[in-house]
């Protein structure tokens, strides 16, 4: 994973901001560069060597212009001003370096000096590679990045497709005959992808920047309420009754295991069986945290409270008006939502 420091340089690159204007004009006119970014230039004077004090404001024209001399470029890091440009950056030549080019070695070994950004743009193959401390990243062809977007779009779409799928045959059965752990390990485990994926497609979400604005929305669109759902499903068919804080540690936790098999699954719940098999055959019925909080709209922490009472959704969905309303956090209003919720889904599942 890159880390989110790094991922904050990765954007400051990426297309529709000032700087990358620069940097495309650059290559465009096949010119190399090389820039420093600095958050206070005087602890820097041993690295900062000759070139023009300029001191001015930032734009892109202004980059553009300063790049056709040789030098380095020195830069304040919240991109506010240019601060000197044709300099001769002179890093300590014991830092080591994997790099061949002159400037590409200089900026590696200032990032690594320094921890601050460097930016290198290559003049023969017009690629632009960021530095900063000891972590180096090219920047992608923002067409390349598209379609690696679009392609995991399309998988991230079918993964929610079945997983709602999942939920609904889930939801059948939580009020007839119970429901398998097996199915409701799929339904996580479906979820753990979804939300996997997600993660690895992020930096190129960030590095695409404007470009990516309506992928953006679309995996908006697909991780809606994914990730509470999941951790709703933990507190309703974990053996252990779960708060909200430790189902989310639970999920993380899952989501961090390169893979999370269905058996893991089964048994991060408190179910041990040895196959699958055997996980098809334990029946379970759910606490009720899931229906109480997205078809009732009833608050997680008085969703607690209901559940402590009942126990599970069967005997929840016998309750009456009046027992409801014995629950501490649940006047008439709240009562009459849970009956019309639990009463609206026994229609539409029969």
């Amino acid at each position: 994973m890159i880390p989110d420091d790094l991922l904050s340089k990765i954007a400051l690159l990426s297309p529709g901001t000032k700087l990358r204007k620069a940097l495309d004009d650059i290559i465009s006119a096949n010119l190399g560069a090389l820039l420093f970014f600095v958050d206070d230039p005087q602890k820097y004077e041993d690295i900062i060597q000759g070139g023009f004090d300029l001191d001015c404001n930032f734009s892109p024209e202004r980059l553009y212009e300063l790049a056709k001399m040789d030098g380095a470029i020195v830069i304040s890091e919240d991109l506010s001003k240019i601060l000197f440009a044709n300099v001769h950056l002179v890093p300590d030549p014991m830092i080591p370096t994997l790099e061949t080019g002159m400037r590409h070695r200089t900026a590696e070994r200032v990032a690594k000096q320094t921890g601050q950004m460097v930016v290198a743009i290559s003049k023969r193959r017009n690629v632009i590679s960021l530095y900063c401390g000891q972590y180096k990243y090219v920047m992608n062809d923002t067409r390349i990045l598209m379609a690696r977007v679009s392609q995991a779009i399309n998988t991230l779409e079918k993964y929610r497709t079945n997983f709602d799928k999942i939920i609904s045959e889930i939801e059948v059965n939580e009020f007839h005959s119970g429901v398998s752990i097996y199915d409701v390990a799929r339904a996580v485990e479906k979820a753990l992808t979804i939300m996997k994926t997600y993660e690895e497609i992020y930096p190129y979400l960030v590095e695409l920047g404007e470009e990516g604005k309506l992928m953006n929305m679309q995996l908006e669109e697909i991780l809606e309420d994914i990730e509470d759902i999941t951790c709703l499903l933990v507190m309703d068919y974990s053996q252990k009754d779960l708060d909200l804080d430790q189902a989310r540690e639970i999920v993380e936790r899952l989501e961090q295991d390169r893979e999370s098999s269905l058996l893991r699954i089964i048994r991060t719940l408190g179910i041990d069986v040895q196959n699958l098999a055997q996980a098809g055959e334990v029946i379970s019925y759910p606490r009720g945290y899931r229906v109480l909080k997205y078809t009732a709209k009833i608050p997680i922490s008085v969703s607690a409270k209901v559940v402590k009472t009942f126990k599970n959704l069967r005997s929840l969905s016998e309750a009456t008006i009046d027992s409801l309303q014995s629950v501490d956090g649940i006047g008439e209003k709240r009562a009459l939502a849970i009956a019309s919720a639990i009463g609206m889904i026994k229609n539409r599942v029969g």
